[in-house]
C-alpha cells in the first residue's frame, strides 16, 4: 500500500470534516421533516373537525367553532427553527423552539449577537418589532430567562404566544437582528 502525502492527508481530512458537516445538515432536515409532518397530522384533524361541521349543515356549531378556534393554543405543535451566521452557514446563532404556548429563544453565540438586558439594541432590534405582535396577542410577554457573566442574553422566553403565523413574525425579527449584525 502506497503510503499518503502530507498534502494527500489534509484532502482526506478536509472531506471527512465536509462529510460529517453534510451529515449533520442531513440530520437537522430530518428533524425539521418531523416536525413538520406533525404538524400536518394536526392541520389534518383541524379540518376533519371542519368537514363535521360542514356536513352537519349547523352554522351555530361552526361559529362557536371558528370563535373557539380564533384564541385557542395550537395543540400538539413543536416548531424548531435555527438562525446560522450569514458569514458560516455551519455556525447556529440562535434556536428557537415552540410549544402551541411559548417560544424559546436560545442564543447560542451571545458574543456574537452581543444583546444586553438594559441595551438600546435590545429595544431597538428586539422589543420595538414585536411591540405589533402585543397588539395581537394581548396577553403575551417577553421575559429574558438567562443572561451570561458579561450581562449578555444567552435566552428569551416569549409567552402566551398562542397564533402560529406569529412564530415567523418572531423569526423575522431575529433573522433581520443578525442580518443587522453583519
Amino acid at each position: 500500500m502506497e503510503k499518503m502525502s502530507y498534502d494527500e492527508k489534509k484532502l482526506v481530512a478536509k472531506l471527512m470534516e465536509l462529510k460529517q458537516d453534510l451529515f449533520d445538515i442531513v440530520e437537522r432536515k430530518y428533524e425539521a421533516i418531523e416536525n413538520i409532518q406533525e404538524e400536518i397530522r394536526h392541520l389534518e384533524n383541524r379540518m376533519k373537525e371542519i368537514d363535521k361541521l360542514i356536513g352537519i349543515n349547523n352554522i351555530m356549531d361552526a361559529e362557536s367553532f371558528l370563535e373557539r378556534m380564533k384564541d385557542e393554543p395550537v395543540e400538539n405543535v413543536e416548531d424548531t427553527r435555527t438562525i446560522f451566521s450569514p458569514t458560516d452557514s455551519n455556525q447556529p446563532l440562535i434556536k428557537m423552539k415552540y410549544d402551541g404556548n411559548q417560544l424559546e429563544i436560545s442564543i447560542i453565540k451571545p458574543e456574537k449577537i452581543r444583546i444586553k438586558k438594559e441595551s438600546s439594541e435590545f429595544i431597538e432590534h428586539i422589543l420595538q418589532p414585536l411591540f405589533p405582535l402585543k397588539e395581537k396577542e394581548k396577553e403575551m410577554e417577553v421575559v429574558v430567562d438567562k443572561q451570561n457573566d458579561l450581562g449578555m442574553i444567552t435566552k428569551l422566553l416569549i409567552k402566551n404566544l398562542y397564533k402560529a403565523e406569529n412564530i415567523d413574525e418572531v423569526f423575522k425579527v431575529f433573522q433581520d437582528l443578525i442580518d443587522h449584525d453583519r
